[in-house]
């Protein structure tokens, strides 16, 4: 393990016991998902976090609101969004300013599309 992965997992080691019962659970949860995926399902999950770290902030919220509007769906419609896959297009951050949107790492017109993923686990 690289040396800040190290200090990431004492810290929340050092937290844990001070957490309430319920975000334990939630921890251990969420833990218990991510060590279930694959190595390819983790790299992707990480680049698209990496991706949505790098928008500018006006086009974070956008993602944000948009996420948020998906999670007040009923399960029935998420299901249906995430089948016909059009969750990706209800999630997918704003155009850049010139109306280009990229799917890639980015360009010159703007930065990458982030479409984050969605699990059980990250939805509230």
């Amino acid at each position: 393990m690289e040396n800040i992965q190290k200090k990431k997992w004492l810290g929340i080691a050092d937290r844990y016991p001070r957490l309430q019962q319920v975000d334990q659970q939630r921890m251990q949860d969420r833990m218990r998902e991510w060590a279930s995926l694959t190595p390819e399902q983790r790299a992707k999950i990480r680049s698209s976090y990496k991706d949505f770290n790098q928008l500018p902030p006006e086009q974070k919220q956008v993602v944000k609101q948009k996420w948020d509007a998906y999670s007040n769906l009923p399960p029935e419609q998420q299901q249906r969004l995430r089948e016909g896959g059009k969750s990706s297009k209800l999630l997918t951050a704003a155009p850049a300013e010139n109306g280009t949107t990229t799917t890639g790492p980015g360009t010159a017109d703007g930065p990458a599309v982030v479409t984050p993923i969605i699990t059980e686990s990250t939805k509230h």
